[in-house]
């Protein structure tokens, strides 16, 4: 048997001990169709590595009782860093993507890369007790940005929201400070991974992620695997038209998705409609100072204009994921972002326009689901462009 081949049977054994364990090796010779004798070798390689463990007795089929193996979940971690303009967060997790600490702090990207480096170190800061530590139980750190990424492994950042910002190349400098393997992605295609594989995503291999912020994001993933395109550049549906003679985009364009559904376009439209409707701010804020959190907070809270804002913003939000649906057929939309904190305030009205406008039924057919990794979407699955390697989930 040759290494790689090896290498393929032994991520294929642990990736079902993570997703169906506990399992026992007759179970596993059955899912897997390799011979009871590999299953055998590999199991005891895992135990040996802490991986996997015994978890007590199946039911006997006639002889005695089969041991159960299941994945131990702190053996290793992964660190995961989501760099947003605002904020930089990480988080450790375990191989269960479960988050065990969190640091989060401003990430000043306004003020230039050197400026984003310091603050991404400052973050990383306390973890580095586990980085440094002898066990060597941190896997590696993974990096989600909010712009294309075509080397997964030694990307320069240069955010678009800030032309003339300059770059960083954040894999090299951060596996030269810390000697850890270092990925880096796009923040949509973060959390879609993080999504697919720990998330409301597990079982369909057909599924289309939407990050909704500042901007508007998305990913792919076809087939089980993430699409990334000919230039890496496959997924932002925020930069898809909707209205020619709709408003100016932060891209520069006019009409764009993120112009309707970004965070920018909420605040906008809020204002104008309660000026429209003779009130002079929202919960206290001043008009001239909302913005889209204030909108998205007060509309939850039981304000009927702000959620009218909110019902609008998520029928525009339908047209996407319509063309979506039209386009690629999957079984599963999946909404992230700090605008889907909204929940069905934004999500129904997607739904309604959804099936009203995809075809031959496929409206009817496409469920639509906030994330379940919640705020630290993005940094856990930064985590998790660490933790597929791990397991016989190369996505992309």
């Amino acid at each position: 048997m040759t290494g790689h081949l090896r290498r393929h049977n032994r991520s294929v054994v642990l990736e079902l001990i993570r997703t169906r364990g506990p399992l026992s090796r007759a179970a596993l010779v059955e899912a897997t169709n390799l011979s009871l004798p590999t299953v055998i070798e590999i199991v005891e390689q895992l135990e040996n590595e802490g991986l996997v463990r015994k978890v007590g007795e199946g039911p006997s089929t006639g002889g005695r009782r089969p041991a159960l193996i299941e994945l131990v979940p702190d053996a290793f971690f992964a660190l995961g860093v989501e760099l947003g303009t605002r904020t930089t967060t990480v988080v450790l997790t375990d191989l269960r993507a479960v988050v065990r600490a969190r640091e989060s702090v401003p990430s000043r990207m306004s003020e230039g890369p050197e400026a984003t480096y310091e603050r991404m170190v400052e973050a990383l800061r306390s973890f580095e007790g586990q980085l440094s530590g002898p066990e060597g139980k941190v896997l590696g750190i993974g990096v989600a940005f909010p712009a294309p990424v075509l080397d997964r492994f030694g990307a320069a950042f240069s955010p678009p929201s800030y032309p003339g910002w300059g770059e960083i190349r954040v894999g090299e400098l951060l596996s030269r400070r810390y000697g850890l393997p270092v990925i880096v992605d796009n923040d949509a295609n973060a959390r879609a991974i993080g999504e697919h594989l720990f998330g409301v995503g597990q079982g369909h291999d057909d599924m289309f992620y939407f990050v909704c912020h500042r901007g508007v994001g998305g990913a792919a993933i076809m087939d089980g695997r993430l699409r990334r395109g000919a230039h890496g550049g496959a997924g932002e549906i925020g930069h898809t038209l909707v209205d020619p003679e709709g408003p100016r985009c932060g891209c520069g364009r006019y009409g764009c998705l993120e112009a309707f559904v970004g965070r920018a376009a909420i605040a906008r439209r809020a204002r104008r409609l309660f000026s429209l409707s003779g009130r002079s701010g929202i919960s206290g804020v001043p008009l001239e100072e909302v913005k889209a959190e204030h909108v998205i907070r007060a509309a939850c809270e039981g304000d009927e204009l702000a959620a009218q804002v909110i019902r609008e913003t998520g029928r525009y939000l339908g047209v996407g994921i319509a063309n979506v649906a039209n386009l690629f057929d999957p079984s599963l939309v999946v909404v992230g972002g700090s605008t889907a904190v909204a929940g069905d305030l934004l999500l129904e009205p997607a739904r309604e326009v959804l099936r009203e406008r995809g075809l031959g039924g496929i409206g009817e057919e496409v469920q639509v689901l906030s994330s379940r990794l919640g705020e630290d979407a993005g940094a856990v699955g930064a985590a998790a462009l660490v933790l597929q390697e791990l397991f016989a989930v190369r996505m992309g």
